[in-house]
């Protein structure tokens, strides 16, 4: 799994239009619509003041139930109820500010009006996705992984001035394979501690048909500093995919105090969150070099790295094997022991993380993580709690991993792997709050390697003594919230089963087991040889596809490793049936047999193909022969998944037709507003 600190193209690309934007002080700017008509800002915040409430209460009710429970907190975005009419009237005056109407929008307001009209009359069905477990996430908690997230980044910003707060924020939603519709906003408030009086500050919003990842315009806030005032922002987003019925409407909230991080004469980061891991200490000479960790199986020698990696360290000598059973923990590669690129993987002493419950659950996704969140706060502040949301965004196929580790044997939802936390040594003003550990985010929600983001939200609650008018001493509540923001991370899952034949160069069949970096290996019928550049060595503990032809010959393989067919070119083993015609090397034959079977045993998988060999060699080359079968090496199940995710169609052959309308009016007023 590897992550880039780098912006991705299309994120660029999604924001130009908001770069002709400007976000004053006090308005929005909308990126996708113009306003029909002017919402009243004091209807707006009246609105906000009454759904701050109700998140109040719905967060202490779910608060309280998890703690009875058990279970996970589940996720912080609030479903809203659309039979209740202050919700249904706050969602559509959301609507109206963004620009939305029955007139330019009319499937959207059908579909709210059927949600309103069924939910009050209590229609079986009638609940969002929220409400119910996704078939992607099939047995885990609805409130760990529902069908949409719903995201609301917030950070404070440096200012030159010291009167002035500054912050940084957007509302994001996502949801798994996408939604034919998909709207989010965030509008920033300034409040006071009671929720009382509401100011509004500025809105972004943002609308997309057929899309998966949604966010904002980022909304960028100069606000007056005031101890009596705090900032408040909220963001509504829905979803609606007409092929399942399914809707989501959800509602969240993220505050923070109005104190500037002042003017220094030299900058001094005074709310930061740090973190040492995860890293990329490995990899860079790949062009995406995200950073990876290789959770049941990765490359143990050759080029495509893992930063980081599942195996086994023995409690007498403390030294960590990867990709040994039985598994204990996550170890991180020592990059100074490593070479890459011909160099066996090494890890590096000291950084090793095990499970909080102690076993390590292959099922599961972990992610290793160790930082600081260091804030400055005056000695007459103490901290009253600490907080923090950690999410995976699937950036391809949409979708969030939510979750986190707690202290103790409960892995609770939204929670970094926080120590105590302590005054700094040198300078008493700043308190620093220390994570390590691994993040777990519950059953695996990837399925195959693909990008994503990791969002980590830390929130910091205090109270501190102020001095008042009468020159007496009172109590003001203190919120400092960090957000950090970290791209991409991937996985590889493709591989053979242990036991499984390849042929070398000279014709020899040996067990994948056996095959070492600079062996050669028979690519195709025509007498082509690639050299082994990486070996993949792991574990498996999910069901591999058993495939069987007429001639009687039989392979296994993990569901996304690539297969030859003679029809549908190069495709994942999880796809084929029954009568598909698989190329093997005495030539094409039919499938019989196509089963999903029990597995828990080594796999392997080779990259192919030094440069000079690659450079003379057919694109499709780098294949290889498992048991007869003409199958795809670790770089081809890369490509193949990039070509599946970057799928080029019109939004109109994606969009189903009853979105088509809404669709072509959204594109008119995109021309008219750019003439």
């Amino acid at each position: 799994m590897k992550l880039s600190l780098k912006g991705s193209p299309r994120m660029f690309k999604r924001f130009m239009p908001a770069l002709t934007c400007l976000t004053l002080l006090g308005a929005g700017c909308a990126q996708q619509k113009a306003p029909a008509e002017q919402v009243d800002k004091e209807v707006l915040a009246a609105d906000s003041r009454h759904m701050a409430q109700l998140y109040s209460q719905w967060e202490q009710a779910v608060s309280a139930q998890s703690k009875d429970s058990n279970k996970p907190r589940g996720s912080r975005e609030m479903p809203l109820d659309l039979s209740d009419e202050a919700q249904f009237r706050f969602v559509k005056n959301r609507l109206q500010a963004a620009g939305s109407t029955p007139e330019n929008s009319p499937q959207l307001f059908r579909r709210l009006d059927k949600l309103h009209k069924d939910k009050k009359a209590g229609v079986p069905g009638a609940q969002t996705r929220k409400d119910m477990v996704t078939s992607t996430t099939a047995g885990t908690d609805p409130r760990e992984n529902p069908w949409c997230g719903h995201l609301l980044p917030l950070s404070d910003v440096d200012s030159t001035d010291a009167s002035v707060a500054k912050f940084q924020t957007s509302g994001l939603v996502t949801c798994f394979n996408g939604s034919d519709y998909g709207y989010v906003d965030v509008t920033a408030f300034a409040t006071d501690a009671a929720h009382q009086r509401f100011r509004v500050l500025g809105t972004q919003s943002y609308e997309e048909y057929a899309g998966k990842v949604l966010e904002t315009p980022t909304l960028d806030l100069g606000v007056k500093v005031s101890p009596d005032e705090l900032l408040f922002v909220d963001s509504v987003s829905m979803a609606f995919n007409e092929a399942t019925g399914e809707s989501h409407v959800s509602y969240t909230v993220t505050e923070s105090s109005l104190a500037s991080l002042g003017a220094q004469p030299t900058p001094v980061p005074t709310n930061t969150l740090n973190f040492e891991h995860p890293r990329e200490p490995v990899g860079k000479h790949q062009t995406d070099n995200p950073i990876r960790t290789c959770l049941e199986r990765g490359s143990v020698t050759g080029y495509l790295d893992c930063d980081y990696a599942s195996g086994s360290k023995d409690p007498n000598t403390g030294d960590f094997l990867p990709f040994v059973k039985p598994y204990t923990g996550i170890g991180a590669v020592d990059s100074e022991a490593t070479r890459v690129p011909s160099g066996v993987w090494v890890s590096k002493r000291g950084d090793y993380w095990a499970p909080a419950s102690g076993t390590y659950d292959t099922s599961h996704l972990y992610l290793a993580m160790r930082g600081k969140h260091r804030l400055t706060l005056e000695t007459w502040c103490r901290v009253d709690s600490q907080d923090s949301d950690v999410a995976l965004i699937l950036l391809e196929t949409g979708g969030k991993c939510a979750g986190g580790s707690a202290s103790g044997s409960v892995v609770a939802h939204s929670a970094l792997p926080y120590k105590p936390y302590a005054r700094d040594y040198y300078d008493n003003t700043v308190v620093v709050f220390p994570f390590d550990g691994l993040v777990d985010f519950g059953r695996d929600c990837m399925g195959f390697l693909q990008n994503t983001r990791l969002l980590v939200r830390s929130t910091v609650k205090s109270t501190c003594m102020v001095l008042g008018a009468t020159n007496t001493w009172g109590t003001t509540q203190r919120i400092n919230t960090r957000t950090q923001n970290v791209q991409t991370i991937d996985w590889r899952n493709a591989c053979l089963a242990k036991g499984t034949q390849v042929v070398k160069a000279d014709g020899q069949a040996v067990a994948v087991e056996q095959v070492k970096v600079g062996d050669k290996l028979l690519a195709n019928g025509n007498g082509l040889a690639l050299t082994v550049t990486t070996v993949s060595r792991g574990g498996e503990s999910k069901p591999v596809v058993k495939l069987r032809d007429e001639k009687g010959a039989e392979v296994m393989v993990t569901g996304t490793h690539p297969m030859v067919t003679a029809r549908r070119g190069v495709v994942q083993a999880g796809e084929l049936a029954v009568g598909d015609v698989l190329l093997t090397r005495t030539g094409a034959t039919k499938l019989v047999g196509v089963e999903r079977v029990p597995y828990n045993d080594e796999v392997f998988n080779f990259a192919l193909g030094t440069p000079e060999e690659l450079a003379k060699a057919p694109a499709e080359a780098r294949t290889l022969y498992a048991n007869g079968f003409l199958v795809g090496d670790s770089q081809t199940q890369a490509t193949l998944e990039k070509q599946k995710l970057r799928d080029s169609r019109e939004v109109l052959t994606k969009l189903n037709g009853a979105w088509h309308e809404d669709f072509r009016r959204h594109q008119a007023r995109q021309k008219s507003a750019q003439r």
